[in-house]
């Protein structure tokens, strides 16, 4: 009997040749769809980001600071930013958990491009906290507060901003749906947020960085969807698997810290399940 091909490979190839299938059958329709799709996005999208930047630079008289994370969003509305507004402030926050890849790449962003960065970082590291708190959770963020929010919080309030651009989009998650250009404050910390690209999807995000041939934190190219804290409780198994062969020395700071990390344990559980599994396998065949 034939071995059957998996439904993973079998979407890979079809995507692969659709594009010649659609092409062969409608032919020109297929490129000038294309053609308006990008024009569409020159002409609407990118000018709506525009146009929000250049509001709030309106409302607020330029007493603004725009959030960077080294992120792929963030660099966008950075790039969009400097064009409307030179000389404004950037500000990256430091949790004490970013990937020194991430943290390079921000401070040598800010050389080449020259923007004023300013670095926050909480009065505690992430992991004096943890030992207090125990590992946050997907429900239970706990770690936010301290280690992100408060300490550039206090930087916006010590210099007197009226307003944080952001690099948040509201196809992040359900809880963003409703997400606005200008988002009043609602809880702590009562500050404005400005959200240029609030109604772009990721693959535009790709697109406007490979139209603009924009630097990428090399955190990306190891495979890693999001360049945040790299213990971050919404991270799953698959994060730390890979973790383990990029930063080693990550993995096992985790894996021998004195609370379990409920990942790293879920991951490991996975591995042991899986190799009884194949040595049962073996037994059975032999």
């Amino acid at each position: 009997m034939g071995c059957a091909v998996s439904s993973g490979k079998l979407n890979a190839v079809q995507k692969k040749i659709l594009p010649s299938i659609l092409k062969s059958k409608f032919g020109s329709i297929v490129e000038s769809s294309e053609e308006f799709n990008t024009d569409f996005f020159l002409k609407y999208k990118i000018k709506q980001a525009e146009e929000i930047l250049e509001k709030a630079n309106e409302l607020f008289n330029g007493k603004m600071v725009l959030a960077f994370s080294g992120g792929k969003d963030s660099l966008v509305v950075l790039h969009l930013a400097q064009k409307i507004i030179p000389d404004i402030k950037v500000l990256y926050n430091n949790s004490t958990i970013e990937f020194p890849e991430t943290i390079e790449y921000v401070k040598i962003l800010s050389n080449t491009w020259g923007f004023d960065l300013e670095i926050t970082q909480p009065k505690e590291s992430f992991f004096k906290l943890n030992d207090i708190y125990g590992w946050a959770t997907h429900e239970d963020r706990w770690c936010c507060g301290p280690c992100k929010e408060e300490p550039a919080a206090s930087y916006i309030k010590q210099k007197g901003f009226l307003a944080e651009i952001t690099g948040t989009t509201r196809t992040e998650s359900i809880y963003r749906r409703s997400l606005k250009p200008i988002k009043l404050p609602s809880k702590r910390p009562y500050f404005i947020r400005i959200n240029p690209i609030f109604d772009w999807n990721t693959q535009e995000v790709w697109k406007y960085i490979e139209m603009n041939d924009l630097p990428c934190n090399p955190i990306y190219e190891m495979g890693y969807r999001r360049c945040g804290c790299w213990c971050c409780p919404i991270n799953g198994p698959s994060h730390y698997a890979r973790l383990e062969k990029t930063h080693p020395k990550f993995f096992n700071m985790l894996l021998n810290y004195r609370y379990k990390h409920p990942q790293i344990t879920q991951l490991l559980e996975k591995r042991r399940l899986k190799a009884e599994a194949k040595i049962e396998s073996a037994l059975q065949s032999s």
